[in-house]
């Protein structure tokens, strides 16, 4: 007999086969109570993400049931909602392909959904694995951009501006019924480092007073490799960061386009005292990083606004 899953782990992906094996890996060892799915959304990958899912597959016995998809339009705003669509539980759990995760993970996110049925969405914490040497030039102000994520022990609201991440996010599937999917025209696309599709979703619940919960003990290891560790990735999800934020304030009243970019400003103000700061205490390439980081944001944010124009 098969049951329904209690909770489906949507895990969106494009060509990062090994990292996507070894977070299958780290899943299939989870001890948990309940029924779980595995559902890889392969994103067009033209590596061997196929056989490795595949391989899981033919070796899942007593574990998690693993399925595979595949999304043929690019971006993962499409992948998550190709997810949506095939998931069987009443729980989605969004997982990025590259994590690790201790014994107990999934259990955690079963036992916080079943203990608080009224909780519609909740987010987990997220540390970060440096699987290369950590240049000096990165503070800690960036780390969120490789998807840290910690508000403490406790389990709380998140604050007013804070949503939860989109490598360790917990949302019950009627959520989507009433407040629509991912937006398409944000996410990462290919090698296209756009974002923010995970906080417009997550402010459109908060418009709606829908609570979101942290949940600090469903806590993943992000890896990261030699690859994200350049300043022309941190350039490029810049950005990408500065084009999502023109792609959401271009619909929106004068009124709420003047806030973002006062919002922007005090984000500047900081960055200048940041950089004094790591100046006068000898760390220069952390405070000039963290200025260029803010520059390559306005460039992204002005090269799309421009191209609206012409």
């Amino acid at each position: 007999m098969t049951h329904m899953p209690n909770l489906s782990c949507i895990i969106c992906t494009y060509n990062r086969a090994d990292y996507l094996a070894d977070t299958l890996q780290f899943l299939i060892k989870n001890k948990y109570t309940g029924h779980v799915e595995i559902l890889v959304v392969d994103n067009n990958s033209t590596d061997s993400t196929r056989q490795i899912a595949y391989r899981f597959i033919n070796k899942s016995v007593k574990g998690p049931v693993i399925r595979y998809v595949t999304e043929n339009k690019q971006g993962l705003s499409f992948a998550r909602n190709r997810g949506i669509g095939e998931a069987n539980a009443p729980v989605l759990l969004f997982l990025d392909d590259d994590i690790r995760v201790e014994e107990n993970f999934l259990e955690s996110w079963l036992t916080f959904f079943k203990k608080n049925p009224s909780v519609p969405a909740a987010g987990g914490r997220i540390d970060v694995q440096f699987d290369d040497p950590r240049p000096r030039w990165l503070s800690s102000y960036l780390l969120p951009l490789l998807g840290y994520h910690n508000h403490g022990s406790e389990i709380k609201p998140y604050p007013r501006k804070s949503y939860p991440f989109g490598g360790n996010m917990g949302i019950r599937k009627e959520i989507f019924d009433r407040f629509g999917m991912f937006d398409t025209e944000l996410g990462r696309i290919g090698k296209k480092l756009t974002a923010s599709e995970e906080k417009e979703f997550f402010n459109r619940l908060k418009e709606a007073s829908v609570p979101l919960i942290y949940v600090p003990n469903a806590m993943i290891w992000h890896r990261v490799n030699k690859q994200r560790l350049t300043k022309e990735y941190i350039r490029r999800q810049a950005v990408g960061l500065g084009q999502s934020l023109a792609i959401q304030v271009q619909s929106r009243p004068f009124s709420e386009q003047v806030k973002t970019i006062a919002a922007e400003s005090a984000k500047w103000c900081a960055s200048v005292i940041l950089f004094l700061f790591y100046t006068v205490t000898f760390r220069f390439s952390k405070g000039w990083m963290l200025l260029r980081f803010r520059k390559w944001i306005a460039d992204g944010f002005s090269s799309y606004r421009s191209n609206q124009q012409s």
